[in-house]
């Protein structure tokens, strides 16, 4: 059935003047299979509007953040392995930093991370109003995904919201430039020793929240979506 459908898409695709997907991955495969298609990546997610100011006081803040719902298991392992793997080797190095879990349908695997003076914290789900305070009052966004695919929306809002984000490949694969605005690290080890450091300096979240803002307006607003696709209507 996928060689079937394959074979309508491709065939469509040479019909067609120019054809867009969401990412330079998707883009780029398709280059692999037909050099000869016309193809562009375009973003999925367009804000309309920005924030007007983000608050900058880090060294207020407290906690790492996780957002993403549980139906989803690459969201899963991305906590337990975090909580297992990475979170002990933080919290020798920061012993009263917390690790805050938001997400809808929560499993019981997920739940039972929560245990006395441990530092992790499952909110489960939340008002938009609470996640909004959270990504405020945290100091530093995880998203730890090892598998996956497509663009992280998690991650754009995360970038949306002037957070300071720590990522995979995974997690930052398919979003342009993204290594501009956030840290990327595939290792347990490395994870946590990027995490520790950047939570440890609050300038440095500074920057990084000034970079955030600078890249989403310059590659996810109107303006940047229609710098891709302008061309094509002339």
């Amino acid at each position: 059935a996928s060689e079937y459908w394959k074979a309508i898409e491709f065939r469509i695709m040479r019909k067609a003047a120019v054809s867009y997907y969401p990412s330079y991955v998707e883009r780029d495969a398709i280059h692999m299979i037909d050099p000869t298609i016309r193809v562009k990546a375009i973003v999925a997610y367009v804000f309309e509007k920005f924030l007007e100011s983000v608050p900058d006081d880090f060294e207020k803040r407290e906690g790492l953040l996780f957002v993403g719902g549980f139906a989803h298991p690459p969201n899963a392992d991305a906590v337990l392995w975090f909580a297992r793997e990475i979170f002990p080797a933080i919290r020798k190095e920061l012993p009263d930093v917390k690790f805050y879990v938001v997400g809808s349908k929560v499993t019981d695997e997920i739940q039972a991370l929560e245990q006395p003076d441990n530092g992790i914290v499952i909110k489960g789900f939340v008002s938009d109003e609470e996640l909004e305070r959270l990504y405020a009052s945290c100091r530093v966004v995880v998203v730890p995904l090892r598998y996956g695919a497509g663009v992280k929306g998690k991650v754009l809002e995360a970038l949306y919201n002037g957070a300071p984000v720590i990522t995979t490949s995974i997690g930052a694969e398919g979003i342009p430039f993204v290594d501009q605005a956030l840290k990327i690290e595939d290792t347990a080890e490395g994870f946590a020793c990027q995490t520790t450091g950047l939570y440890q300096n609050p300038e440095l979240c500074r920057q990084m929240q000034r970079s955030t803002q600078d890249y989403m307006k310059k590659h996810f607003s109107l303006d940047g979506a229609w710098d891709i696709i302008k061309d094509d209507f002339t």
